[in-house]
């Protein structure tokens, strides 16, 4: 069904072993395709045509004000505001939250992450105080709705950004409907749906404009993962489960024990309802999600392939219909670039 097209080196390093670390986008008007991983304290950006041609790679070093402070990256993504033609780079760190524009490579803003807020009903509160700050002080997970940019932080806070064109992106504000550190955040653009997860497994379905949640509930799973797909958040877990639950009511859908070690990306392509999963166990797996109403939704295996010795911590579709996609091994510097070679058989599907 799949097959390797092409290993597209990282001349500038390797692969840090972060969850989602790899983001792609397709820029069709201008037949390009970028992409970039992060190791440490760089992030590499690439970009090709579509026919694997015209390569670049380049390096953008990750600094505090031009010090030597240690920062750690922890996330990059392109987001794409509705108000811009081109993507903008948005990168999560220890330190706070970066935000580039990707041409010219120029920081549009740093917003460094604020002290330690006392929060007595947060759990970790008991540890010393002098451990709380360096333990938990971080954010993690970017998405994006609208010409809104949101990143999740440590205190389970949401960070928002407006982009108002050219290079305005301003700070908004913060909402709070978790108690715990985020452990990621995602958005199924085609229904203007935004689903955050914390650590603790809980999930928070947010109104188009972020001021609320409308609904919150309860997966009782560690998450490491989600994504969002025909109105299902679909969360991975440290022990290599996928579930599949409603945004409308919480309800648990589908539970697919996906991988035998922790699920580390998530990628949907929506046209075709395509679902893939990478995890440490080194296994890309494919499957294709089935809704029917009334009744239980139905997730259908379709591909998989093991990358020998290589733990997976990115993946994503480079187009809607899910017919390529691209993975990212740990400490390696090369990306897997593949290709459907054939249309899947017709299936029978049962009653």
């Amino acid at each position: 069904m799949f097959e390797l097209r092409q290993e597209i080196l990282i001349s500038t390093g390797s692969v840090s072993h972060s969850v989602n670390n790899l983001s792609i986008f397709f820029h069709e008007v201008e037949d390009l395709t970028l992409s970039c991983v992060i190791h440490k304290n760089q992030i590499a950006t690439l970009s090709w045509d579509q026919g694997l041609n015209n390569f670049t790679c380049d390096n953008l070093p990750i600094k505090v004000n031009d010090s030597d402070a240690p920062i750690i990256v922890l996330q990059a993504k392109y987001c794409t505001p509705i108000c811009r033609t081109f993507p903008l780079l948005v990168v999560a760190t220890s330190k706070g939250i970066m935000i580039y524009d990707v041409r010219a490579c120029k920081l549009l803003l740093w917003r460094e992450m604020n002290d330690f807020v006392y929060r007595p009903e947060t759990p970790f509160w008991n540890s010393e105080p002098a451990r709380r700050e360096q333990a938990y002080r971080f954010t993690k997970g970017i998405t994006y709705m609208e010409n809104l940019i949101v990143v999740g932080s440590y205190s389970g806070e949401l960070l928002v950004f407006k982009c108002s064109g050219g290079d305005s992106v301003t700070f908004e504000g913060s909402v709070q409907e978790h108690d715990f550190a985020i452990a990621d955040i995602a958005t199924c653009h085609s229904d203007d749906l935004t689903c955050s997860c914390d650590v603790s497994g809980n999930i928070a379905v947010w109104v188009k404009n972020f001021k609320s949640a409308r609904k919150k509930f309860s997966t009782g799973h560690e998450v490491n993962c989600i994504n969002v797909l025909r109105r299902q958040v679909i969360i991975g877990t440290f022990v290599g489960h996928l579930l599949f639950y409603s945004t409308l009511n919480g309800q648990l859908m589908a539970e697919v024990d996906a991988h035998i070690r922790q699920i580390n990306a998530i990628a949907v392509a929506p046209e075709s309802a395509f679902i893939m999963s990478v995890s440490d166990d080194t296994m890309v797996r494919l499957w294709k999600l089935h809704t029917r109403k009334p009744g239980a939704s139905r997730v259908e295996w379709l591909f998989n392939k093991r990358v020998e010795n290589m733990p997976l911590v990115g993946a994503q579709f480079v187009n809607g219909r899910g017919s390529e996609f691209v993975v990212a091994a740990y400490d390696y510097s090369k990306l897997l670039y593949y290709h459907m070679v054939k249309k899947l058989p017709a299936r029978r599907t049962g009653s």
